[in-house]
């Protein structure tokens, strides 16, 4: 599972827009484009992060044109498997209908209190499913006018990965966004 070569990556997370409907029809728009893109370049991956409830519709969509070789992804799990944990998706769900998974973005971390030993958990779940973690990471304004950005990065890639062994981390990708530049304009 592990990327060789260096591999651009283009993930669209959709957040909580369109339900089944709206996002099957949405994938039907964008599948060909970036079918296209795929084709001039050889290195570039492309997933579609639709919400969870829109998940089988955008991969039946995806199943109609096989050759496109986009991948489907969720934007979070929870680490367990079972449980009573309503309202969560076990890694052994995602892994039916997806091949990817976000953990950690920030808005998961900001409005659901998520840290980083949460994602190192997640991060753990994603890999025992043959599941490709997309682990995010970023600094929030006051951490970058304060010049803590390296800091900040590197403690939550430490912890996200932490007792991840080289050849795990290698299966990891790490998605850098600066919070203090979402939705701003401001260059990162």
């Amino acid at each position: 599972m592990a990327i060789k070569t260096r591999t651009a990556i283009i993930a669209g997370n959709w957040k909580m827009n369109y339900g089944p409907q709206l996002a099957a029809n949405f994938a039907r728009d964008i599948v060909p484009e970036l079918g296209r893109l795929m084709l001039l370049y050889e290195r570039i991956m492309s997933i579609l992060c639709p919400p969870a409830i829109s998940l089988a519709a955008v991969r039946q969509v995806l199943e109609e044109r096989p050759l496109t070789r986009i991948e489907l992804g969720a934007q979070n799990m929870y680490y367990e498997e079972t449980g009573a944990f309503t309202g969560e998706i076990a890694p052994t769900m995602v892994s039916e209908l997806c091949s990817t998974v976000i953990l950690g973005h920030s808005e998961r971390r900001t409005y659901f209190c998520e840290t980083d030993e949460m994602v190192n958990k997640k991060a753990q779940a994603a890999l025992r499913h043959a599941l490709r973690p997309i682990v995010c990471i970023g600094e929030h304004l006051e951490q970058y006018e304060a010049g803590q950005t390296e800091q900040v990065i590197r403690t939550q890639v430490l912890h996200s990965l932490a007792n991840f062994s080289a050849q795990k981390a290698a299966d990891v990708v790490i998605a850098y966004e600066p919070i203090w530049a979402i939705g701003t304009g401001k260059a990162a």
